[in-house]
């Protein structure tokens, strides 16, 4: 849903007045909390609401196994000076959804308030998500198109805004790459900043106003572009390209991958259109075109290495070995994949591969530069670490 169609409200409430109303889970046997309900009003608690609640009160998920609900929060307001707590409350949809909770005298970003100053101020690509408004904006100090193997990447800046009261909002580096209009968000510490709104019931607008109106960071966007041309130069090891495809299954799995959706995805569909390895992992398993699309960029390394399952790698030796392509080239397919076959979910969680990758040495660092046919370098690394014919089975054990 478009983030400027959607309606929040905020309520005040000590912690023993919530009632969770549970249900079985027919697969596990175990109690789920189905709602809760708010002054007589039942709610669907959403992953944010238990995550804030617990930061908010110092306690976790696991008291629930030895404590029903309601002895759980009771005990808290008993001991607590102050339970009282503002919560958020989603009505967009059919049912209300909580979102997160807060200490009441904490600064909120409203939502309309918000809305108008990221119109005002050129917020693109505006979307919701769990609580949080993202949007993408253009540097003060510039675009600064450069070139990266031929490809033209602009600078951008994109906010993550939580319109709940949990969290700051957050600016992180990105980049736009001309070809296919991919944006790559580099979703780490190392390329963040946090916009801090100060205390009590202060108006958090100027705030907002001044990070978007005067935001630059030319030491930041230096050093992506030095780890993106580093990624060119760098193939991409096993231990590498199984993390990009483990976040791939599981959002594909959890409906945040929209495989329908193929405008502007000028790199998968190139894929897709040449001849590829036909894995037990790929489209048999899933039936995705990005899945046959990823094995048809990275080849088949357990076949390539004589392996029956990758997992008879150790860790040191996966990021030793390389598949067939760059960890540019799963750049570029992990942001292609977040802004043309993802929502909101997906593409965080997609640009945080991403931004882990980037923020840190390549496993395989430079490599390209001394074996530039991908061939050769399979070869070489085949021998040299023993993973040959029936020597694999070292593999596992060193």
């Amino acid at each position: 849903m478009v983030a400027s169609t959607r309606s929040f409200d905020y309520i005040y409430s000590p912690i023993n007045k919530l009632r969770v109303e549970t249900e079985v889970d027919k697969k596990t046997g175990m109690n789920f909390p189905k709602s809760i309900v708010v002054n007589d009003e039942p709610m669907k608690p959403t992953e944010r609401f238990w995550t804030s609640l617990f930061a908010r009160y110092g306690f976790n998920r696991s008291f629930f196994k030895y404590f029903d609900y309601t002895e759980t929060f009771n005990r808290i307001s008993e001991v607590s000076s102050n339970d009282k707590m503002r919560m958020c409350i989603d009505r967009s949809g059919d049912r209300p959804q909580l979102l997160a909770v807060s200490h009441p005298r904490k600064p909120i970003v409203d939502h309309d308030d918000l809305m108008g100053i990221l119109e005002n101020y050129g917020g693109e690509n505006i979307s919701y998500s769990n609580g949080i408004i993202e949007s993408t904006h253009r540097p003060r100090s510039g675009v600064n198109t450069f070139d990266v193997t031929g490809d033209a990447h602009e600078n951008r800046f994109t906010m993550q805004t939580p319109i709940d009261g949990y969290g700051m909002p957050s600016i992180y580096l990105s980049l736009l790459r001309q070809i296919c209009t991919n944006g790559m968000v580099g979703l780490s510490k190392a390329f963040r900043s946090t916009l801090s709104l100060g205390s009590g019931d202060v108006n958090v607008g100027p705030s907002i106003i001044r990070a978007l109106d005067g935001f630059s960071n030319d030491e930041g966007y230096a050093a992506i572009r030095q780890r993106l041309e580093a990624a060119a130069t760098s193939w991409l090891s096993v231990s590498e390209s199984q993390k990009l495809y483990k976040t791939l299954v599981s959002q594909h799995h959890a409906g945040h991958i929209q495989v329908e959706k193929t405008k502007g995805s000028s790199y998968i569909n190139r894929l897709l259109k040449t001849d590829g390895p036909s894995t037990t992992m790929g489209e048999s398993t899933l039936g995705s075109p990005i899945i046959t699309a990823f094995h048809r960029m990275t080849g088949d390394p357990a076949e390539a290495y004589g392996l029956a399952n990758l997992d008879a790698l150790s860790s040191k030796r996966q990021k030793t070995l390389p598949v067939k392509c760059t960890v540019y080239d799963a750049i570029n397919f992990a942001t292609e994949v977040a802004t043309h076959h993802s929502d909101t979910n997906g593409a965080r969680r997609l640009n945080a591969w991403v931004g882990t990758a980037i923020s840190e040495e390549y496993d395989m660092e430079g490599t390209k530069d001394k074996f530039g046919e991908f061939a050769d370098f399979l070869i070489d690394s085949k021998i040299r670490t023993g993973v040959t014919g029936s020597q694999y089975q070292m593999a596992s054990v060193n």
